[in-house]
Parts: C-alpha cells; sequence; structure tokens
C-alpha cells in the first residue's frame, strides 16, 4: 500500500491511522492501494467531511478517520441515525466523535458527491464511490462485525485486520459494473483533480500497487460507455430475431432500431449496424491494442424504454408533424430501407436574403456534400463569399500566429531576467526561503491514549557518522538523501518512558526496503538516536536499555522507532512499551532539508 501525506497531519486519529498504514510494506503484498492525505472541510465552523480517499485499480472511495474519546467499549453503527457505544458495565450511550456529532455517514455523503464533481469536471468518470469510516480509540467491537452497512458505507476499526477488510469490501463495491479498471494515468489526473498538494505517485510506484500502465486518461465517459457495452451488449444478433411481423404489438424486436436513437447506418441497404454488440466490442479492442484513447468516440445507444412508442429525438417547430415511425434516425436525414408514402414538404421557414446582381454570374457549381458539414443548396456557390470565408480564416491564423510570438518573447524576457542560481527576485532582493514547521522541543502531541513532549529534534543532511554497525556501512555506500529525528518522552502506566523516531530518505524506494530488512535483522546495528548522540533532557536515562522496536518504508522513507522505559526500577509491562512504539508511527519529525 502507497500512504501519501504530503502535508503534516493535523488530527491525533489521523497521525494514528497513517502510522498504522505506514507499517504495512508498498506494494500488492499485503493490499494493492493508494490512500491520500486529501482532507475536505466544509462550512464556517471548518468542519470535517473526509480526511483521504482511497484508490484501488476496482475505484475509489472516500474515507473519515474519526477519534472517540472519553468513551470505550463496542460500537454499534447504523445506516441512519446516531451511533451509540456499550462499554463493559452499563447501559448503552449515544457516541461522541471527535469534532462533533455521532454519525459521520451525512458528511461523508457529501465528501463523495465532492469527490465526483471535482473528477467529472476534470473529465473522469468516478463510477460508483464507496464510503469508509475509521474509529480511532477504546473500541473493542463494531456491530455488525463485517462493518458493512450496506449502499457502500463501511465502518473499521485501527486493527489491521478490520481495515483490510473494509478496503476489500469499499473496492468491491467500487468495481459494480465498472468496465475498466484505474490506470496509472487515471490515479495521477485524479489526485491532481482532488488538488493533492506536493509531488504525486510516480507511475514506477502506482505499477507497483497493481494499477495497469497507461499513458492516457481512459476514465472517460465516452470511453467507457462502449466499454460497458461490450462487457455487458444491449443489441442482439439480427440474424437470430424473428421477423418484425410475427412480433406481438408494441413487442420490441432485437436487433432492430432503438427508439430514438440515430442510426448511421440505416441509409446503406445491407450495411452491418456499427452500434452492434459485435461491432463495439472490436471497436474497443482495437482502441485498447492501439493504446490510443482518442480514437474511441461513439457513444452508446440509449437503452430502449418499455411501452413507448413513437419515441423521437428532434422535435417540429411551427412544421408539419413528423411521421410516428417511418423516420429512423435525426429528422429523417437517415430513412430506414423501407420507404412510406408520406406528405409533401412545404418549403422551409428561413429567411431568404436578397440576391445582389454579379457583372458576369460564374457557372453554377455542384452543391456541397454532407459530408463536409455543410448544409446542400438549391443555388449556385458564390466565389465572393467562399474566399471572402478564407480570408476572414486567414486573419484568425494570423492573430493566433503574432499573440504566440508575443506569449513567446514575455517567457523568454522574464526566465533571461534573472539568475535561477541566486535565488534573486525580479528586483534583486533575495526570496525568502519556504519552510515547513516540524515539532519544537516542549510541544505535547498525542497518538492514540498517550500524550507525548517533544525533547529534541535534529535534521542533517547526511547520514554519515549517525549510525553504527552493518547499518552504517550500508548507507556509507548507498547515501541517504535526508535523516530527521526525534526524541520524546511520555507517562505510561505511571511510568516515564523514552521514545526515539528516526525518519532516514533513501534515493529510491529500493534502496529503502533493503535498509529497513538490514536494520530488522538482529545484531545489524540501526540509525544513531539522539540519546546515543548526546542529546538529553530531564529525567533522561542515559541510554535506551532493552527497547522495543518498530519499522515501517513508506516510498523511499524509512521510519525507525524504539522505546524504552526511562526508569528500570519502574519498569512496566513490555506490551504497555511495545504498545508506545507502536502508537509513535504517527508522531512527526521536523522536515528534511
Amino acid at each position: 500500500m502507497l500512504v501519501l501525506t504530503p502535508e503534516p497531519l493535523q488530527t491525533a486519529a489521523e497521525r494514528a491511522f497513517f502510522g498504522e498504514l505506514s507499517r504495512w510494506d508498498t506494494g500488492a503484498s499485503i493490499r494493492a492501494a493508494v490512500v491520500a492525505s486529501v482532507p475536505l472541510v466544509d462550512g464556517p465552523l471548518g468542519r470535517r467531511q473526509s480526511d483521504a480517499v482511497l484508490l484501488v485499480p476496482e475505484g475509489i472511495a472516500v474515507i473519515r478517520v474519526v477519534e472517540v474519546s472519553r468513551q470505550s467499549g463496542v460500537v454499534t453503527a447504523s445506516p441512519e441515525g446516531p451511533w451509540s457505544i456499550a462499554p463493559e458495565s452499563g447501559p448503552s450511550q449515544v457516541l461522541q466523535l471527535g469534532g462533533g456529532g455521532s454519525s459521520p455517514l451525512d458528511g461523508l455523503m457529501r465528501a463523495g458527491m465532492d469527490t465526483a464533481v471535482k473528477l467529472r469536471r476534470a473529465g473522469l468518470e468516478p463510477g460508483r464511490i464507496a464510503r469508509l469510516t475509521v474509529l480511532v480509540g477504546e473500541v473493542t467491537g463494531l456491530v455488525p462485525a463485517d462493518g458493512d452497512l450496506g449502499e457502500g458505507d463501511h465502518v473499521a476499526t485501527l486493527e489491521p485486520r478490520s481495515l483490510l477488510l473494509a478496503f476489500a469490501r469499499a473496492s468491491r463495491h467500487a468495481g459494480v459494473d465498472n468496465p475498466r479498471l484505474w490506470t496509472t494515468a487515471d490515479v495521477r489526473a485524479a489526485l491532481l483533480a482532488l488538488e493533492l498538494p506536493g509531488r504525486g505517485p510516480t507511475v514506477e510506484e502506482l505499477n507497483g500497487e497493481s494499477f495497469p500502465y497507461s499513458p492516457y486518461v481512459l476514465r472517460r465517459p465516452q470511453l467507457l460507455t462502449p466499454a460497458a457495452m461490450a462487457a455487458s451488449p444491449l443489441v442482439a444478433d439480427p440474424a437470430s430475431s424473428p421477423p418484425a411481423q410475427a412480433e406481438a404489438p408494441g413487442a420490441a424486436v432485437p436487433g432492430a432500431a432503438v427508439p430514438g436513437a440515430a442510426v448511421p447506418g440505416a441509409a446503406v441497404a445491407g450495411a452491418p449496424d456499427p452500434l452492434t454488440a459485435t461491432g463495439v466490442a472490436r471497436a474497443v479492442a482495437a482502441s485498447v491494442a492501439s493504446a490510443h484513447a482518442a480514437a474511441v468516440s461513439a457513444a452508446a445507444p440509449p437503452r430502449p424504454v418499455p411501452n413507448l412508442t413513437g419515441q423521437r429525438d428532434t422535435v417540429a417547430v411551427d412544421g408539419p408533424a413528423a411521421p410516428p415511425t417511418a423516420d429512423a434516425g435525426i429528422g429523417g436525414l437517415f430513412p430506414a430501407a423501407t420507404s412510406h408514402p408520406t406528405e409533401p414538404a412545404g418549403p422551409p421557414r428561413t429567411a431568404v436574403q436578397p440576391v445582389v446582381p454579379r457583372a458576369q454570374e460564374p457557372p453554377p457549381r455542384p452543391p456541397l456534400s454532407p459530408a463536409w458539414g455543410a448544409p446542400m443548396a438549391d443555388g449556385p456557390v458564390d466565389d465572393g463569399d467562399r474566399d471572402s470565408g478564407r480570408r476572414r480564416w486567414g486573419l484568425v491564423i494570423a492573430a493566433a500566429v503574432a499573440v504566440l510570438v508575443v506569449v513567446c518573447g514575455v517567457a523568454v524576457w522574464l526566465l533571461a531576467s534573472g539568475d535561477p542560481d541566486d535565488g534573486s527576485g525580479r528586483d534583486g532582493t533575495a526570496a525568502a526561503p519556504t519552510t515547513e514547521a516540524g515539532p519544537a522541543p516542549g510541544d505535547v502531541l498525542a497518538a492514540g491514549s498517550t500524550r507525548f513532549t517533544v525533547e529534541g529534534v535534529q535534521v542533517d543532511e547526511t547520514c554519515d557518522g549517525h549510525a553504527y554497525g552493518d547499518v552504517a556501512a550500508f548507507l556509507e555506500a548507498n547515501a541517504c538523501v535526508g535523516l530527521s529525528r526525534a526524541l520524546y518522552s511520555a507517562s505510561v502506566e505511571g511510568a516515564p518512558v523514552v521514545v526515539s523516531v528516526s525518519r532516514v530518505t533513501m534515493a529510491d524506494p529500493a534502496t529503502a526496503r533493503e535498509l529497513r530488512a538490514l536494520a530488522d535483522s538482529n545484531g545489524s546495528g540501526n540509525v544513531s538516536d539522539l540519546l546515543r548522540e548526546g542529546v538529553t533532557f530531564d529525567g533522561a536515562p542515559a541510554k535506551l536499555a532493552d527497547a522495543e522496536y518498530a519499522s515501517a518504508v513508506s516510498g523511499a522513507t524509512v521510519t525507525i522507532v524504539e522505546s524504552s522505559w526511562s526508569d528500570p526500577a519502574r519498569a512496566g509491562s513490555a506490551g504497555a512499551v511495545d504498545a508506545v512504539a507502536t502508537a509513535a508511527f504517527a508522531l512527526p519529525v521536523p522536515p528534511s532539508r
């Protein structure tokens, strides 16, 4: 699973959720998916409607991560009404979610609609969007146990099995009636449309998450419709249908023209209908084989409406009534093979411009062919009008070329007016560097049910001298591109705990996975924690003794967490300090330079 958190997370529930996902390995070994932090805030109070989006090859889902505070027990979720929580002893209570409310479903519904609108504005067809709620806190169980509320709503806890089940059910819901998987180009275009800040995922990373490669965005409405027709044909084979005379009155004839749909091939007797299931399947197969998405532009014919006869797709205005069924095309442009007697058409209701006499009339020319997109005229074509149109197009093209030359000149001047290496602005003053805020000593942050105090932070551009053992040798041969570390203190079971969080950014994800595998091995050394390099605070131990270890990799970044009791004489259980190491994955470190 690929986790994308380009900006600092705002809530403890978000940090716990993404911290859990960052412990999973990238790729399809656990779950092929992309989870991106794209929060949606609505209303004057700034309430969260959703916190993230889940992208899988089958579709998309919106995620809301909420914290259950000051309550514990089994949560009963329902598709309507408030949710409840039942402690081990005592009556059931209304669930109190962090940020307000007792059910996140209304906000998630609005988030799903907002996501669909943004994607469709960008030309993407999202299909069915699932909705997932993740509960963070002391939740001991769920009702229903599988978290499926129906109609695309799912709920899960922070436990890995519950999350994996919810992801699988959301994928199945989004994949219903989906004729085409999401490709690498589709995912990148969707994250751009949803305004994901920072760098998006690379094609290689998306390939590793089982998204099929495509250089083109294929989730276009005009491309998905023929694909759906090929997967589920709507028109039967005309050869297998009985004659129309044998059908009951008003019955639909398989393979006949669908009422209200244009039949381009009906004008030529005996020509195959390009909108049959066989024709569409061949067209879609040719489009996929050529990897050219723009080549498919045909739209699917509408489904026949039962018990509705004489349906037309044009409306006659101030003219004679059109025959009810003789016209199988658009306004009679494509008459059926069997002609029917109709009333003679009257003169067209159009304004006639006065004819300007010319000194010498040119010989009559044949009317323009409809294939050129122009209406056929009854009289000769005026060369003067044609020359005038050509002159107008020439002026338009000349003006466009002039504007393009001016824009290119301005762009070249702007690029040449400043030195890109000295970081100066156009006026010669130094540009202010942009930095992201990180944790500072004295800050108190919550992760899970524990509150941590920042005791020290440090950022280094190199890992040289900041590791030991085989890990140090590996980092000398494979230089890291950034090292960010933080030291935290906390109180667990009434005893002090010290926690070290180190994040190493490597040159590529493959090297990051090698580093993690080496650091996870016993006796291979590790990245030095800040205590080992002399950073201390009041009540700090001299070193991490009998520390619990945890690691995770996300892309090219390796996170290593170590937690230990500060005072061995007051040490608690190993399970408690190990839980602290797990929760510490959500703790931030300063951003790398």
